[in-house]
């Protein structure tokens, strides 16, 4: 199973659907792009570009503000 194929299987359960899926892949032509939304991914990043901080700014918007308490954060 590839990339392609786990996210359609998550985007096609019932208890996973919901969950952010961002594709981080060395296929980098417009292409696998548009085949990596079309599974259903949020964000294609490619490795060839990869950017630490572009990643973290992703999950951020996916996941949103995070709260104090969180999972490993102090409280």
């Amino acid at each position: 199973m590839d990339g392609f194929a786990l996210c359609a299987a998550v985007r096609a359960s019932e208890r996973f659907a919901a969950l952010p899926v961002i594709l981080v892949t060395s296929l980098d032509t417009p292409e696998h792009r548009a085949r990596g939304l079309e599974a259903g991914a949020d964000a294609y990043l490619t490795k060839s570009s990869f950017d630490q901080d572009a990643l973290l700014e992703t999950v951020a918007q996916l996941l949103g503000p995070a709260t104090p308490g969180a999972a490993g954060e102090a409280r």
